[in-house]
């Protein structure tokens, strides 16, 4: 265990090497001058799942519905629209990062903030939409008010739907989704709605059977609908979040308990989607990443320019995690030095480190499986049409899901 850490430590130094020349700061990372000659290598992002991902759609949804108030958003570039930036961080989040990793100018829009004159990118298979929903689960009892997992799938085969009908046509939209890149992060706020304390072990590992079985059938319905490249975000290390820790007796870094859970699910995930794949989705190609293994990590071999790993950076109360974010909680001065942002969120310079870990080199490679995200997005790609339901039009698997 000794020599994985050694190993973790030198690997999250690399891969925050990576991430301070690729942009050192917010503004580094929306360079307009730098974003204009970069190589965008895939047709569209389509973004599911949860806070880590939600680039605003939550700003549209009525309470009880988590929205991310200032000072959320505090470090993202001059011209954001005002002080409501969708991101339940200081800045950037996974999915900006990711779309920028792959050659975009910025995350594909909030799906409820299109208006018809930017729904016209998505409509002909660019840039594609984000669809995440914060505080939304895999379960869809998870998130009160949110748009459930299932319910964002349902807005994309509405979007394929609506594609169809434009003069691109069934054949040529299945060649560009299945070019495209989807990105689902999810799971968190799964264990936050299960009363792990009050539960038995075999209730618990129940529960988590039942999450990997809902996501495995929400997975295939994508796939149906033509998805071909996948990025799935593992559970992170819940154990670890300083929200959890700060209400408990536990003066660790880490609560091993909630930390198993989150590590059952994860080792699942990757045994039934090697299962699925191999068995109903010819043509698949997948990575899940270890963002439980990159924050662990982190944690505890903190990168080369040292970063704090205890306390949130917005909040009140013990580690500063126990009052939630607001616009009067205490603040740190200094965002890029945080590994977290709040109780529950980690900050953009955690996140920015976390992608520089999917994709780049030896980092890759420990923190992906079974390819790396640079090999999922530039890898030859399949015959669009192997595996698709042709039976069954988009709209069809609208009304069923």
């Amino acid at each position: 265990m000794k020599k994985r850490k050694t190993m973790a430590g030198a690997v999250l130094l690399a891969a925050a090497a990576v991430a301070l020349i690729v942009s050192s700061s917010a503004s580094a990372a929306s360079d307009g001058q730098n974003r204009r000659h970069r190589a965008v290598l895939l047709p569209a992002v389509y973004v599911f799942g949860d806070s880590l991902v939600d680039v605003g759609n939550n700003d549209f949804l009525p309470p009880p519905a988590p929205q991310a108030g200032f000072p959320c958003g505090i470090d993202l570039p001059p011209g954001s629209p005002g002080r409501r930036t969708g991101r339940f961080t200081n800045g950037y989040n996974l999915a900006d990062f990711i779309a920028q990793r792959v050659g975009f100018n910025m995350s594909p829009p909030a799906y409820l903030s299109l208006t018809p004159q930017v729904s016209l990118d998505l409509l002909s298979g660019r840039v594609g939409a984000n669809y995440a929903s914060g505080g939304s689960g895999i379960l869809d009892a998870t998130g009160n008010g949110t748009i459930t997992l299932r319910e964002q799938i349902k807005f994309f085969a509405n979007t394929k739907a609506s594609m169809t009908k434009t003069e691109l046509g069934h054949n040529k939209v299945n060649r560009l989704l299945s070019r495209s890149l989807f990105i689902i992060s999810t799971a968190g706020n799964d264990f936050s709605a299960f009363s792990y304390g009050r539960a038995n072990m075999s209730d618990a590992l129940s529960y988590i059977a039942n999450m990997i079985s809902t996501y495995l059938t929400h997975i295939k319905v994508l796939y149906n609908l033509g998805a071909r490249r996948l990025g799935l975000l593992d559970a992170v290390p819940i154990g670890c979040l300083p929200g959890s820790r700060a209400s408990s007796i536990n003066d660790g870094p880490c609560n091993d308990a909630s930390n198993s859970l989150a590590q059952h699910f994860n080792t699942l995930l990757r045994l039934e989607m090697a299962s699925a794949t191999a068995a109903s989705m010819p043509g698949m190609e997948y990575s899940i990443a270890s963002v439980y293994n990159i924050i662990s990590d982190m944690i505890s071999n903190p990168p080369i320019d040292g970063l704090e790993v205890s306390n949130a950076c917005c909040g009140g109360g013990r580690l500063n995690a126990e009052v939630s974010c607001s616009a009067t909680s205490n603040l740190c001065t200094d965002r890029s030095r945080y590994v977290f942002w709040d109780n529950v969120h980690e900050t953009q310079a955690a996140y920015q480190r976390a992608v520089a870990a999917m994709f780049e080199g030896t980092a890759a490679a420990m923190y992906t499986e079974p390819i790396t995200f640079q090999q999922l997005v530039t890898q030859k790609q399949v015959a669009p049409g192997a595996g698709i339901d042709l039976d069954h039009s988009s709209a069809d698997l609208a009304a069923e899901i």
